[in-house]
């Protein structure tokens, strides 16, 4: 056994205590790892691994065929000393065997940096690299975010009332809209990967976990009987009940091509963010999501509704 991978420690749900108290130190950036630990209550050995003593590490991560991966670099702020190179090199020969193709490495931009020199040296490429995806949270003002959206724009009222969870028989219309915005995101169709996307896309339907705006298909409120689209939609990706309060994190935010640039997604998204306090985590919880540097047009629909961004996550995508 090489001797980088003595201070790396796999940990079972049992054990799980330490990880998720490494967690609350920053539930917004942390929710990414908390989440597959409060959803996952088996895994495997070596699943969940940690840098340090398993009942207050140093760094943990969720290694699979991705990885999400946090303490690794010093964050002095939060009094983490960061596990260092050779803990970074532990994280890497632990996690090399089980990526998959098609899989991803998340995290801090300092963290996946720190990993993903040591993945590269050993062979390893990547697909598609992005390196700052700033983290943003919605505001709460008084009344609602969705109030406070359609006062400026009083014609986007039908959007915010009618965005909601997705019902389960409409499962058929959910699925096509979540692979176009996965296709779009990413970079290939997840469908033809097997089954598993499909299965996910039911899971957050099936928890009231996935929000949509149907229409008619051409911008107007969808009538009983008649036909529906999916005009807008967001998944609550992550949500975790954190000792000081609970958080969630939006994911697969997509408004329909021909719907953008008229403030339908803005609407949609505002009465999102309203129904997750209200569903999810209470009027004070706090929600997130992330978005690429590049993208422009997303970072200023977010800073039009008052998010404002509380760090950053980083994504390998292999």
């Amino acid at each position: 056994m090489p001797l980088f991978t003595r201070r790396l420690t796999p940990v079972s749900p049992r054990r799980a205590g330490g990880v998720l108290a490494l967690c609350s130190r920053d539930p917004v950036l942390f929710l990414p790892l908390a989440q597959q630990l409060e959803r996952w209550r088996h895994w495997g050995s070596g699943d969940v691994v940690v840098l340090g003593r398993p009942a207050a590490p140093d760094a943990a991560a969720w290694s699979t065929g991705s990885l999400i991966v946090m303490g690794l670099a010093p964050r002095p702020e939060l009094g983490l000393p960061g596990a260092g190179r050779v803990g970074a090199q532990a994280l890497a020969e632990h996690a090399r065997p089980r990526l998959t193709r098609n899989g991803s490495i998340l995290g801090s931009p300092e963290d996946v940096s720190l990993l993903w020199e040591r993945l590269e040296a050993a062979g390893m490429r990547y697909r598609e690299a992005r390196w700052n995806q700033p983290v943003l949270i919605a505001p709460s003002p008084p009344g609602g975010l969705a109030a406070q959206a359609v006062a400026r724009r009083p014609s986007l009222d039908w959007a915010a009332r009618g965005t909601r969870r997705a019902r389960p028989e409409e499962e058929p219309l959910v699925l096509p809209a979540s692979v176009a915005m996965f296709t779009e995101e990413v970079g290939y169709d997840p469908i033809s990967s097997g089954g598993s996307y499909a299965r996910h896309v039911s899971w957050l339907v099936g928890e009231g976990r996935s929000y949509v705006l149907l229409d008619d298909g051409q911008g107007r409120p969808a009538r009983p009987g008649g036909p529906a689209r999916v005009a807008f939609k967001v998944d609550v990706g992550g949500i975790w009940h954190a000792p000081d309060g609970a958080v969630a994190q939006l994911t697969g935010v997509w408004t329909r091509p021909d719907l953008r640039g008229r403030g339908v997604g803005s609407a949609a998204l505002a009465a999102a963010v309203d129904a997750v306090r209200q569903e999810h985590v209470g009027p004070d919880g706090g929600v997130s999501l992330y978005v690429n540097d590049f993208n422009a047009p997303a970072q200023a629909l977010y800073h039009s509704l008052g998010f404002t961004q509380h760090g950053a996550f980083a994504t390998v995508m292999l």
